[in-house]
């Protein structure tokens, strides 16, 4: 459904993409189980269509997704609320490791991420340990303005 769901001929479609492919920090919205919603900022790469998030395990976001809590995704507004991103869909938990995971996206990862990684005092191994878990959202409609 992601190959429909932006139209480049949109200005802000193109917008989107561009802001998906640079933003640092998303904000990954589920809901617990007593039904209100938990958001959260993440780390987040934008990987053929999907966006990919490492997560420590024991986390809510973790435990809404292994229930099938529907998902948001979103990013900061461009200057005066413009540049809206808000991607709607499904989120599974990979059965692939993060660190089989971090052969197909290391590179992107480790670069986008780099300044973040020294502030952490972390490379993307210790990370790979620590986040091992690999939340894959899907978006399903898209709201960019």
């Amino acid at each position: 459904m992601t190959d429909t769901l932006f139209d480049e001929s949109k200005e802000a479609h193109q917008t989107a993409l561009r802001k998906l492919d640079s933003e640092i920090i998303g904000w990954l919205t589920t809901v617990r189980a007593d039904g209100t919603p938990h958001s959260v900022p993440v780390w987040f790469l934008w990987h053929d269509g999907t966006v990919i998030v490492l997560s420590e395990p024991p986390t809510t976001k973790v435990r809404a997704i292994r229930r099938g809590s529907p998902v948001q995704f979103h990013l900061e507004s461009g200057p005066f609320g413009s540049e809206i991103v808000i991607l709607t869909g499904s989120a599974v938990l990979s059965d692939r490791p993060t660190t089989e995971w971090l052969d197909e996206i290391g590179a992107a990862y480790g670069t986008k991420y780099a300044e973040g990684m020294v502030d952490y005092g972390m490379d993307i191994g210790p990370i790979a340990e620590q986040f091992s878990t690999v939340i894959v959202m899907t978006p399903e409609k898209l709201a960019a303005w």
